[in-house]
């Protein structure tokens, strides 16, 4: 997998692995994201990535360690906030 997310997507959409039961899932609701959040980021949609300009949420966490990647998620959402 390209990063840590992308790898939860994958076992969360084919194995069905739940949220609450993954490491890297565990840490992302540990960091306030909500579980609706984490399941709709995790069939790689477009999202603001910037003010006004939209990007594949896989695209901007691509090669990045799990802190990187968890501070980044965070980061997004809040421009995401719905």
């Amino acid at each position: 997998s390209a990063s840590p997310f992308e790898g939860f997507a994958e076992r969360n959409n084919w194995l069905g692995a739940p949220v609450k039961e993954d490491v890297f899932g565990q840490a992302m609701l540990g960091a306030s994201l909500s579980e609706s959040l984490i399941k709709r980021w995790s069939v790689d949609p477009q999202v603001n990535i910037e003010k006004e300009k939209l990007g594949s949420i896989f695209d901007q966490l691509e090669d990045m360690d799990s802190q990187a990647c968890l501070d980044k998620i965070v980061e997004l959402s809040k421009l995401n906030f719905l």
